[in-house]
């Protein structure tokens, strides 16, 4: 009987291990790679105000894009989100972050759950919410594009329905989370940090301000116990070795900062304030100092800070970004003392003396003289 209990327990574990591993199976089964594509830029556009009232969906209510721009920035894609500023008129362009990246790469490689073809003369059901009224993304790769227009949205809320739009049209099932990313504005694929690195290393740190404060210091990168460490010298004047929390101090201010707001949230004053704070002009009046960041890659940025404003309750400093000479960013704005810091840091090693190490003792006859 005990033998008969064992081999019935054994029998529902491999029923159960079985139907586990069907259904992961069928699970991965379900999704399939839609399109690949080599994507070059997204358009998003939003969805009338009569289908957004019907389905009481809340996507982004102006149009923006997601590009790839190769020359930008040396040995890698560079990521750009742009959109058309209401208050200017003007276009503003920011580097993309990584929610840019990641949609380009989903998008370049579409996996979907489902397909179907609507053969000619079918008409959408209207309860699919797939009208010329839905918000639509359209895709550039070359002089390949495809559209998408968002639908209706499962009941579970995993899965969206889905037209692909062009000379063959689709209904296709797709992961929700992919559009939803479209319910925020551009602000969101935005680079909030304004030093990025990765396996590359800063090499050089120039400062100049105002008051004809002016300091290079350079970095060798070295390992110690398996602990990767920066040798900074100074390299305006007399040229000598840092104690390294001097260099550290810099590097680490500048390495540390955020976007605090960008001019076009909801309490950054907009872009008309923004561009009278911080002018495109080399030198303006609000010009406080400029840091320029040498990569181990060979990119180069300048920062220009100007001077320190109050924004709501929020006391800001603006800053202008600029990347190898040949992308300009709009101003953003980032908390007041950190510019505070960065001129600390940088008076610090203005005024910093050579490290002294102790003379070594040359050996000599120690025994006494009796």
């Amino acid at each position: 009987m005990r033998n008969k209990l064992y081999l019935l327990g054994l029998v529902v574990v491999l029923l159960f291990l079985a139907f586990f591993l069907l259904e992961k199976t069928k699970e991965d089964a379900t999704e399939i790679e839609y399109w690949k594509l080599s994507l070059d830029r997204i358009e998003y556009y939003p969805p009338t105000e009569q289908w957004a009232e019907r389905t009481g969906e809340k996507f982004y209510s102006k149009p923006f894009t997601i590009s790839v721009k190769e020359g930008i920035k040396k040995g890698e894609k560079f990521f750009t989100v742009l959109n058309k500023d209401a208050e200017t008129g003007k276009d503003i362009e920011y580097e993309g972050g990584y929610n840019s990246e990641n949609t380009i790469r989903d998008f370049g490689t579409y996996r979907v759950k489902g397909t179907e073809e609507i053969l000619e003369g079918i008409q959408i059901k209207e309860s699919l919410q797939l009208g010329e009224d839905s918000p639509k993304l359209v895709f550039y790769s070359g002089n390949v594009s495809k559209t998408l227009r968002i639908g209706k949205k499962h009941s579970l809320g995993s899965t969206r329905v889905i037209l692909h739009d062009g000379a063959v049209k689709n209904i296709l099932t797709s992961s929700t989370y992919l559009f939803d990313r479209f319910q925020k504005g551009p602000q969101d694929f935005r680079q909030k940090s304004i030093l990025t690195l990765n396996k590359e290393y800063v090499k050089e740190i120039s400062y100049i301000d105002e008051n004809d404060t002016s300091i290079k210091i350079d970095n060798t990168p070295f390992e110690s116990n398996n602990i990767k460490k920066n040798l900074w010298r100074r390299l305006s004047g007399e040229i000598i070795l840092l104690e390294p929390k001097l260099g550290e101090d810099l590097y680490r201010f500048m390495t540390g900062l955020k976007v605090e707001t960008f001019p076009d949230d909801e309490n950054g004053a907009g872009f008309g304030i923004g561009d009278i704070l911080a002018p495109s002009a080399e030198k303006s009046e609000f010009s406080l100092a400029s840091v320029k960041v040498l990569i181990s890659d060979g990119n180069e940025i300048v920062y220009r800070f100007h001077k320190e404003t109050t924004i709501g309750d929020k006391k800001l400093t603006p800053v202008i970004r600029i990347i190898n000479s040949n992308f300009k960013e709009p101003p953003v704005y980032v908390v007041a003392n950190a510019f505070t810091q960065i001129s600390a840091a940088a008076n610090a090693i203005k005024n910093a003396k050579a490290i002294v190490k102790p003379a070594k003792t040359k050996p000599g006859n120690t025994s006494r003289k009796k």
